[in-house]
């Protein structure tokens, strides 16, 4: 014969904060397990050309298989990669990373940063 409702088993409430604690902790260890992260704060979030100090206004390319960010510093979400020789209008930059537009591929037509080393300065002539 079933108990009735009253007389069901439930989980005390003093128990139920450290239930919760540990599906938590099973949550964060299977998204290790699976090569997964969880971000404890927020993502930076992005940079426009706004933040730049000089202007460059130059169509040129990247040097090398590079990481496309959201501003100008490692710290930033990389949108991907732009490929070795990838043609970009390089608008301007701050410090040492170049605020451009790719003119093909995945990020055609986006803005994003990449690290100036990487970004072909040709040289000046009379």
């Amino acid at each position: 014969m079933p108990f009735p409702s009253a007389l069901r088993r439930t989980t005390p409430a003093h128990r139920k904060p450290a239930h919760r604690a540990r599906a938590m902790v099973m949550a964060v260890t299977a998204a290790s397990m699976l090569g997964l992260s969880l971000a404890a704060a927020a993502p930076a979030s992005a940079v426009t050309g706004s933040a730049c100090t000089h202007q460059v206004k130059l169509d040129t390319r990247v040097t090398a298989t590079v990481n496309f960010r959201t501003g100008p510093g490692t710290s930033y979400t990389s949108l991907g990669l732009l490929n070795k020789g990838q043609g970009v209008y390089w608008a301007c930059y701050k410090g040492n990373w170049g605020y451009l537009k790719p003119y093909y591929g995945a990020h055609k037509g986006h803005w994003g940063w990449v690290s100036r080393t990487y970004i072909d300065v040709p040289m000046q002539t009379d």
